[in-house]
This record gives C-alpha cells, sequence and structure tokens, in this order.
C-alpha cells in the first residue's frame, strides 16, 4: 500500500510546475510556487504518523474547513485524507463522493491529476475487496467440499475394516 502511494506521490510530483526564479535589478527575489499536490501528500505523510486522536481532530478540522468552504483544494485535502488517511479516519465511499463532486474547472493541474489518482486507488481497493470475498468463499466452499471428502473416506475405511473383520476366521 505505501508503495502505491509513493508511487502517486512520484506521478503527482512529476505533475507539479517546477520552481521559478526571478531576477530583477538589484535584490534576487525569489518567486516559489508550492504546488498544492505535493503539500497535500506531505501533510498525508505527517498526519499518518499522529495519535488517533490527533488524526480524528484532523478531519474534523478538514470537514469544517470544507463546510466553509466547498473549493477543489478543501475537497482533496479532506478526501486525501478520507481515501488514504490512517484506518481511524478512513471512508473511501465518501472519499470517491467527495472527488466525483470536484469542480474540475476550478482545479489545478495536479489537483486534477491527484483526484483522478485517487479515484483509481479507490476503484483498486475495490476490486481486491471483491476479489477477496471471492477468494475467501471459494476457499469456504473448498475447506468444505475436503471436509465431505475426508467424512467420506472415513466412512469407506471404516467398511474396508468392517469386512476385514468379517473375513477373518475365528
Amino acid at each position: 500500500m505505501r508503495i502505491r502511494l509513493i508511487f502517486i506521490a512520484i506521478i503527482v510530483l512529476s505533475a507539479c510546475q517546477p520552481v521559478t526564479l526571478r531576477h530583477s535589478e538589484g535584490v534576487v527575489p525569489i518567486a516559489l510556487r508550492v504546488d498544492d499536490a505535493a503539500y497535500w501528500l506531505e501533510e498525508w505523510h505527517w498526519v499518518s504518523s499522529l495519535p488517533e486522536i490527533q488524526q480524528r481532530e484532523i478531519l474534523a478540522s478538514r470537514e469544517s474547513e470544507f463546510e466553509q468552504s466547498d473549493n477543489p483544494r478543501n475537497r482533496l485535502r479532506l478526501a486525501l485524507l478520507l481515501a488514504e488517511g490512517p484506518g481511524s479516519v478512513r471512508d473511501q465511499g465518501r472519499a470517491l463522493e467527495l472527488l466525483q463532486g470536484m469542480d474540475m474547472g476550478q482545479a489545478s493541474d495536479s489537483g486534477k491529476a491527484l483526484s483522478a489518482l485517487l479515484q483509481q486507488v479507490i476503484a483498486e481497493h475495490d476490486w481486491f475487496d471483491d476479489k477477496i470475498v471471492d477468494l475467501r468463499a471459494n476457499l469456504n466452499e473448498s475447506e468444505t467440499r475436503v471436509e465431505e471428502l475426508e467424512r467420506q473416506l472415513q466412512e469407506l475405511t471404516t467398511i474396508e475394516q468392517n469386512i476385514q473383520q468379517r473375513e477373518i476366521p475365528q
């Protein structure tokens, strides 16, 4: 799971705008544009290491920010936490609703990329969950079949022993 998130981070960071340096006469000011997606991923990593109670407080804070303004920035910050946050705050269904309801016209390019990646990750989670359910069902069926075959083998062994006992002259 962590590998997938690192991969997502690399892809999102590659979509980020480069650092721009402007030179004017005299003092050399540096204009740095920090991309939201890179910041959110760093923030997500920080939140994942916090104790559960603080994670819930951050979730409440993000929900409050989203209620005040449902712009793409707030929507993505909340969706990222819900989609890939620690188990105590994870709600992928709600995250998917937030991502699907986002106004892509207002989102930055990296925000759009992050949204698409999060939707893909959630879809993969759903696919894996369905696959696990299917595999568990197949495993249960196989275990039931093995138990039935063991029972039949035991019955056949008992029958064979009874036949052998009858054949032995006394």
